[in-house]
């Protein structure tokens, strides 16, 4: 393990922060510290092994609860969402999933129909019983973030048809069991200094 022993910090403009002896500098607490644009100020993630089953309709309705809360440490952020869901869908062709950013669908260009990603069929034909499928996406949200006022994302879905079934981290029947697969699913949010 490493130390780096300061006795005082000075900035380019003649601004010095001075450390007492055994004393640490939370850098995340000193309001006046700006990271450079593009670094990384936190990762948050959302992480599910729970195995749902849930009946879609044509509006947005969220995925196996994958919802994640950030708390902004930057003005203006960047906030890169990425999503791995496994699963599998009743006529998956029909089915549409984006992220919604406090209730209202981020970076989609549009109304239903519109998506930022489709289920991957894992075979050649749809099977809906027994084989899963997979998604994976990721988006740059731009906001006008504030410090310290929460930020909801979420996966949402919504069906071209009514009543077509969901099934997350699973296939139809119960996984893994009999040659069907089981998985996990995951919402991962990096906060970028805008």
């Amino acid at each position: 393990m490493s130390t780096l022993e300061l006795k005082e910090l000075s900035h380019p403009s003649g601004e010095v922060i001075k450390i007492a002896a055994g004393k640490t500098l939370d850098l995340k607490t000193q309001g006046s510290v700006t990271m450079p644009t593009g670094s990384v100020l936190q990762v948050v993630s959302y992480y599910t092994a729970a195995q749902t089953a849930q009946t879609m309709s044509t509006s947005d309705q969220v995925i196996n609860s994958m919802s994640k809360v950030i708390t902004p440490l930057g003005a203006n952020s960047k906030f890169l969402v990425q999503l791995r869901w496994v699963g599998e869908i009743v006529s998956g062709q029909d089915v549409c999933f984006n992220i919604q950013m406090d209730g209202t669908r981020v970076n989609s260009g549009g109304g239903r129909a519109f998506m930022l990603g489709m289920a991957m069929l894992s075979y050649h034909v749809q099977n809906d019983s027994s084989t899963p499928e997979t998604l994976n996406f990721s988006t740059l949200v731009s906001t006008s973030s504030v410090i310290g006022t929460d930020i909801t994302f979420r996966l949402v879905a919504d069906c071209n048809g009514a009543s077509n079934t969901m099934y997350s981290n699973r296939c139809f029947g119960s996984a893994p069991s009999g040659g069907t697969e089981g998985g996990t699913s995951e919402l991962i949010i990096t906060e970028i200094q805008g």
